[in-house]
């Protein structure tokens, strides 16, 4: 279960792959029949007094090996600017209710409704268009 989380418009969003509407798309249903929610991982922060945004960027990388995923596989990340983005796309964030969760994992809620490549696409816009890969 998950619940809605205010997120400030200026934090830095990081999402993994899949970045095409297809496969969007299919983890969406996916985490639908597992959560019942139709939403898409991301980690989100803030800077910190004196903190660069590619350090920033390096405690989101590091928060995600904590939440599980594996630098092996995920090689490329997406960087959306800034959170509002999302925001003015009338997407919202949300915050699972798992203690295993880590304070930077999010999810973009997509609403109740089955979502459709359009929203996946007005999801996939807000974010950069050229990946960025780990150091």
């Amino acid at each position: 279960m998950s619940s809605e989380a205010e997120v400030p418009p200026d934090a830095l969003v990081l999402r993994f792959k899949p970045m095409d509407p297809e496969r969007c798309m299919k983890r969406l249903n996916q985490d639908y029949r597992d959560t019942g929610d139709y939403s898409l991982s991301v980690f989100v922060g803030t800077q910190r007094q004196g903190e660069t945004v590619d350090a920033l960027k390096l405690r989101l990388l590091a928060a995600s090996e904590l939440q599980g995923m594996r630098p092996e596989s995920n090689k490329v990340y997406y960087v959306c600017t800034r959170a509002e983005k999302l925001l003015e796309r009338k997407f919202t964030f949300r915050k699972d209710e798992s203690e295993d969760e880590v304070a930077e994992h999010y999810s973009v809620y997509f609403g109740s409704a089955a979502p459709t490549l359009e929203d996946i696409e007005r999801f996939l816009e807000a974010f950069d268009d050229a990946p960025e890969k780990r150091s």
